[in-house]
């Protein structure tokens, strides 16, 4: 299985904390300080060390200006997404494929169990990630009142 490693960690998470993919993406999407990040994501439900519901990271990073551009594939959780959000299913397509599309500007990727920001074409996480994972949605920067670096 190919792997893309990640160009750089980005934000440092706590110490002991786990399980937190959406709070490390939308601080690196941001450019914004990680317990900033942190407590935001605490106030919409997050709990210590556990992952959150799509439902509810998805309006935070609405409420900052994170709007989610595409649904991809065709799977029960793709389709509950596409009708939520209102947007179209497009077609399936991996990680791979997908990072040439989102050379310039501040995405985030999200696929099954995982979210992490992309930022010019450079993704920001933990190690590598399954060149082949397939991408769920994605979500672009497309307005802040403030970026943070």
């Amino acid at each position: 299985m190919a792997l893309i490693k990640s160009d750089c960690k980005g934000v440092e998470r706590f110490e002991g904390e786990a399980n937190d993919c959406t709070v490390r993406a939308l601080a690196n999407v941001l450019g914004a300080p990680y317990p900033l990040a942190h407590r935001l994501l605490s106030a919409a439900g997050r709990k210590p060390k556990r992952g959150m519901l799509w439902s509810q990271w998805s309006k935070v990073y609405s409420r900052l200006g994170i709007k989610m551009v595409s649904v991809h594939g065709s799977t029960k959780s793709a389709r509950f997404i596409a009708r939520a959000s209102g947007l179209r299913l497009s077609q399936g397509i991996t990680i791979e494929k997908m990072l040439p599309l989102i050379s310039k500007g501040r995405y985030i990727v999200q696929v099954t169990g995982h979210v992490f920001a992309v930022i010019d074409g450079k993704i920001l996480d933990y190690g590598y990630n399954p060149a082949g994972a397939r991408v769920a949605s994605l979500y672009k920067l497309e307005s802040q009142a403030v970026i943070f670096n």
